[in-house]
Parts: C-alpha cells; structure tokens; sequence
C-alpha cells in the first residue's frame, strides 16, 4: 500500500437526543460525517472502503431519493461532495478504482459504486443475501448494485484478528482485512487498513459514534439501537471494538458518522499528486 486517507461524502444532520448520551447535549443537532477511505495501491490503482453517495443524488437529493427520505436522514449535500469528484480534485483518476470493500450495503454507503464502472463491489456473503431478501423502502436499494459489473461476496471464517471472531483477507497482501462486525446489518463488517501512517479500522456504521463502545458501555445510541438489525449481535460488536482498540497494533476505530473521528484522519495523500488546474473547488471533505 502506497498510501492511504480519508474522505467524506456529504454529512448528515441529527438530533443530539437520537446520538449523543442521555442528559448530554439533547436539543442539539450533531453534524455527522460519511466517511470513506482511499487505499493507493503502488500499482496506482486504487480501493475504497464504501464509496459513499452517488454523483446523482449529491446533485440533488431530494430527487434521488425522496423528499421524505432525505428530510429523515437529514442528509447535507452538496455536488461536488461525490466521492469521484473529490478523486479528480486530488489529481486520481475514478476510472482507477479496481474495487470497493462494502462495509454493507445500505445506500449511503455503497450506492456510489455507480461512479467507478471499472470496480470490483466486494462485500459479506450473508451481507449481499440481507440485500437480495430486503423489502422495498429498507435502507438497501436494488439500483444501488444494478450497474456493478463484479460483484464478489466473501465467507468470513473462524479466524480471530483485531478483536474480531472471524476475518477474511479479500486480496491476499495482508493489509485490507474484513472484519465480522455485524449487528448494524446482518453481515456488516469492519475493514482493517495497514498504511504506511499506520493501521486503522473501518468500521461503517457498526458504531455511529465512539463514545458508544467506550469502556464506559454507556451506548448504544437511540439512533444505532433504532436501526439495528440485531440488538444483540451489536453489543457483540461493541465488545470486539474494545477489544480492537486494545489491540497490539493499536488501530484507530474509524465510525462512518463520528466527525471528530474523521478530522483527525489524513485527508489527501502523501505522496505527490498534482491536481489539475481547475480543479481547487472540488476539494471537498479536507
């Protein structure tokens, strides 16, 4: 791995009473992050980790996905947020995406793979099968996946790894690893990111905010427990993110949503890319 950093594709405004703890903040709207993490590989190729919202609907939500939809979500967008349009205001080229790891299929977090027709959507077996049986109006959207040429959904097995029960290695270098993260969704994972600034962890939405898996256990939020998929197997999670947190390789847990979490992130690359010229107001998420 050459490189990596983060991005964010747009954000989302909440109440405090639905993500922050009890008694702390309730009236107030938290503003929340969609992050997405770029891998460059020494190819020059690249891989994301979620790809966050399409050019489309970054144009015009309301549109795209409903009034009501966005109005719920309370999602902040604006064109240039898209994550291929960040790409080319860094200087990357999106026709060099080769693959995107699904930390799971909702829409905010994967329906921009319709940018990046030359990219693999690498996802959880039982992840992609929660997609297929989902019911119309879920969070998952079958147009989302509709224009993805490869599609590959992978077995995480028994072995255990940053904190994690069962883990696969998706491209065989040690240094992008799925995680069994699920409770969020029935096969979210968490991807594990060895970088040359050190390794992080991906983790989507399994938590929104940090505070919920702290030593504490004072989460989850009304908002994580509202969406969850399986109550139970979230608090599993939770475990394990402590676990990870006090693993020897002490990664940083990357949430989705947690913008403190993101500003702390590297936001472009470390090595040397010349954007074009007229391309310093598509910077977005720095």
């Amino acid at each position: 791995m050459r490189d990596l950093f983060f991005l964010t594709c747009g954000g989302f405004a909440s109440p405090g009473l639905a993500i922050r703890p009890l008694g702390e903040a309730a009236l107030q709207t938290v503003t929340m992050t969609n992050t997405v993490a770029v891998v460059v590989r020494d190819s020059g190729d690249l891989v994301l980790v979620d790809a966050g919202w399409d050019g489309a609907t970054c144009e015009a939500p309301a549109r795209e996905m409903g009034r009501m939809r966005a109005l719920v979500l309370g999602v902040r967008l604006r064109r240039e947020d898209a994550i291929a349009s960040q790409l080319r205001g860094l200087g990357l080229d999106p026709g060099r995406v080769s693959a995107i790891v699904a930390t799971h299929l909702h829409l905010e977090s994967v329906s921009g793979a319709i940018d990046f027709p030359n990219a693999e959507v690498v996802v959880s077996q039982s992840e992609l099968k929660a997609y297929w049986d989902a019911p119309r109006r879920s969070l998952y959207r079958a147009r989302d996946l509709a224009r993805s040429g490869r599609i590959r959904a992978l077995v995480l097995d028994g072995t255990p790894t940053y904190g994690f029960p069962g883990s696969v290695d998706p491209f065989g270098r040690g240094d992008v690893v799925m995680l069994d993260a699920r409770g969020h969704s029935a096969g979210n994972v968490a991807v594990a990111l060895r970088g040359p600034a050190g390794t992080f962890v991906h983790v989507g939405d399994a938590v929104y905010q940090s505070w919920e898996f702290g030593l504490a256990k004072e989460g989850p939020s009304l908002a994580s427990r509202q969406s969850a998929w399986h109550r139970k197997e979230l608090k599993r999670t939770y475990d394990c993110l402590r676990a990870c947190q006090a693993d020897p390789r002490r990664p940083v847990v990357v949430p989705s949503r947690d913008a403190e979490v993101f500003a702390r992130l590297p936001h472009t690359p470390r090595t040397s890319v010349t954007p074009p010229a007229n391309a310093a107001h598509l910077r977005a998420g720095d």
